[in-house]
């Protein structure tokens, strides 16, 4: 079947996401990579094996320390890398921190003089009160404590003793952790701030008992949700975290603790942002929260990342999810971060190697991260430097030597397709993305999972519609179909926003029992969102919503294959008309797909396999009009046009197609 022109015209009123970030940071070429981002205090004060591969009771961990600081830039400016963070500020206190600072302002001047952009590593979770105490006597004011009355520790009730989790409402601190991001733009000469462990642990002090009940007192008519006319002698919450975080939430107390914790979260990353800007109006401000589309640290950590998002010009997203595929068929991969990210404005270091060596299983398949980032809008991203080799000269030449011609390869590769890499995404289909709704109820987020998977094993081009409860949805220009994928909990304006759409001739396909409850997860007397869709001819209800079972997304995704490939949601999208915008036939459910529209009107498809030990060998293009085909990491990079209806050529990583009409 020929590409239609007009399905190339409507792909043309795609525009790019509008984000918080008002800083541009270009995926194309920017190159991430670690700077020695704990000071040796830290080394020494943990004494094992600890953050990047390091043995903190080494002999060798100071001479390397003062080796990275001199000759490190000139390292990181041969493979091609340029910008990371590095360490400034860990959370002992500037009194003993300050005596590492030369040696910092000498790293970042040598940074500079490469071509590296460097930003200050700023501990966001941790108090050393043993020598902070000496500086600040009240340390334990600073603290939060959990609800059996005790400090708590980085890394949880059985974490790191010498560690205390920072209390958010503490001004002291706050003001405190202002006063070292100063200094780090002024006098240390970054260019600007990465939080680092951007979460928090539930605090019971007496502070935050005050501020809750200040938070639950302007909440109009409380009646109703809570059974209370007035809430002035409610408790915190309390239970152990892990019981709770993957369930629905109901319970209004609880949901409003929640929601409480993320809005003084948000606010307090939110008025850093704006002190860093006053202080240097062009500093890039960055943050390691979480996973970006795990639900389970909502309530466990306190993170809300539609919102919290919105305090960086890009974030740092720690994983477990290396690329690849599992024994069950399961495919590891951080695309569903990278596509939410995309519809959120934002841009991701989606770290996934782990914090130790890369193991030789993983090093084998190095180039599927980096192609995984460019592909999906992500920041490519390396660690050789920060994998020191007790060695003279410290580096390991036999990664470095390995691992060069692969940055080489993969930049040429990079520089000469910046507009296949590049173009706005085809996100064609839209997965209704109800923010707070799927925060409370988990039976909402798996409906998510669900569809997300079915789509990205089916090369389906979908974003997201991020919607709030009472805010007006906008749906972005290029949308063909609406998928409310089994979301069990929509508050009234969404529903009414859905409905007009539909009754507009926007496609609408509903899975599942979608909008028997309400926003605060509460059931309705009867369902108020399906008996509206009734007739209509452009939308699709069915009774059943897809579901994966077994799906988890914490810090390591783990999402099995769907029932029979997710059929019937493919269905579902035929049966509204929908069509993809390239069809094939033989490629297995592994291999990815990315569609970008450039500029003449053709389509550049990015595929990724995620089995390369497994080259693709029986693929085709169903669907006409002029293909060319690049392998550029294989043996033979030329470009080649395909006869319409031949097997595309075998590729093992990636490949890219261009499709004309």
């Amino acid at each position: 079947m020929m590409i239609q022109k007009q399905l190339f015209a409507t792909f043309a009123l795609l525009t790019a996401a509008a984000g918080a970030a008002d800083v541009e940071i270009d995926p194309l070429t920017t190159r991430w990579t670690f700077g020695a981002h704990e000071p040796y205090t830290m080394y020494r004060r943990v004494g094992k094996h600890c953050t990047g591969g390091i043995d903190g009771n080494a002999q060798w961990v100071k001479p390397w320390l003062d080796w990275f600081d001199d000759n490190a830039p000139t390292v990181m400016e041969e493979l091609g890398l340029n910008f990371l963070h590095s360490r400034f500020y860990k959370g002992m206190g500037w009194e003993v921190e300050k005596k590492d600072f030369p040696n910092v302002q000498k790293f970042v001047r040598n940074c500079h003089a490469h071509g590296v952009r460097a930003l200050a590593y700023v501990q966001f979770n941790t108090l050393y009160p043993e020598v902070m105490r000496r500086e600040i006597p009240n340390i334990d004011d600073w603290a939060s404590i959990d609800y059996m009355g005790r400090k708590n520790l980085y890394g949880g009730y059985n974490g790191q003793y010498f560690r205390w989790a920072p209390c958010l409402t503490c001004p002291e601190w706050e003001a405190y952790i202002k006063r070292m991001c100063t200094i780090a733009l002024t006098d240390g000469g970054f260019d600007g701030i990465m939080f680092d462990n951007v979460f928090d642990y539930p605090c019971y002090c007496a502070r935050c008992q005050k501020a809750f009940r200040a938070y639950l007192s302007k909440i109009k008519d409380p009646v109703e949700r809570f059974g209370f006319d007035d809430l002035s002698f409610m408790e915190l919450p309390r239970f152990e975290m892990s019981r709770l975080h993957h369930l629905d939430v109901k319970e209004p107390v609880l949901q409003a603790w929640a929601l409480w914790r993320c809005d003084t979260m948000n606010g307090l990353l939110q008025r850093f942002r704006a002190h860093i800007k006053r202080v240097k109006p062009d500093a890039i401000v960055s943050g390691n929260p979480s996973p970006y589309r795990s639900r389970a640290r909502f309530i466990e950590r306190a993170q809300n990342m539609a919102e919290l998002c919105k305090a960086f010009d890009f974030i740092i997203m720690q994983n477990a999810n290396f690329p690849g595929l599992t024994a069950n068929g399961t495919v590891m991969n951080r695309v569903r971060d990278l596509k939410y990210a995309q519809d959120m404005g934002q841009r991701i270091v989606a770290l996934c190697d782990t914090d130790t060596k890369i193991i030789p299983e993983r090093e084998a398949k190095f180039l599927l991260p980096l192609v995984e980032d460019i592909v999906f809008g992500g920041i490519p991203t390396d660690r050789t430097i920060i994998s020191p080799a007790p060695e003279p000269g410290f580096i390991n030449r036999e990664a470095f030597n390995r691992r060069k011609p692969l940055h080489e390869t993969f930049n040429r590769f990079v520089a000469a397709h910046r507009e296949a890499l590049g173009a706005p995404t085809i996100h064609s289909v839209r997965i209704f993305y109800p923010e707070r709704e799927i925060l409370f109820s988990e039976t909402t987020h798996m409906g998510v999972a669900a569809a997300e998977e079915i789509f990205l094993r089916n090369r389906v081009p979908y974003g997201y519609l991020v919607a709030y409860p009472d805010a007006p949805v906008t749906v972005p220009d290029g949308t063909e179909v609406i998928v409310v994928p089994g979301l069990v909990s929509l508050s009234d304006a969404q529903i009414e926003a859905l409905v007009a759409w539909a009754k507009k001739g926007g496609r609408l396909v509903v899975t599942g029992d979608a909008g028997r409850y309400d926003d605060w997860n509460a059931q309705r007397f009867e369902n108020t969102f399906l008996p509206q869709l009734k007739g209509l001819p452009n939308v699709v209800v069915r009774a059943c919503a897809d579901e994966i079972k077994g799906a988890v997304l914490n810090w390591r995704y783990t999402v099995p294959p769907p029932k029979d490939g997710g059929r019937a949601l493919m269905a579902d999208l035929a049966k509204v008309g929908w069509r993809a915008p390239v069809r094939f036939e033989g490629l297995p459910p592994h291999v990815f797909a990315e569609y970008r529209l450039m500029a003449n009107g053709s389509l550049a498809v990015h595929l990724v396999n995620y089995d390369p030990d497994h080259p693709v060998t029986t693929a085709r293009v169903v669907q006409g009009g002029k293909v060319t085909f690049e392998e550029p990491f294989g043996a033979d990079t030329s470009v080649r046009t395909l006869p319409e209806g031949s097997t595309i050529p075998p590729f093992k990583f990636y490949a890219l197609l261009t499709v004309t009409p």
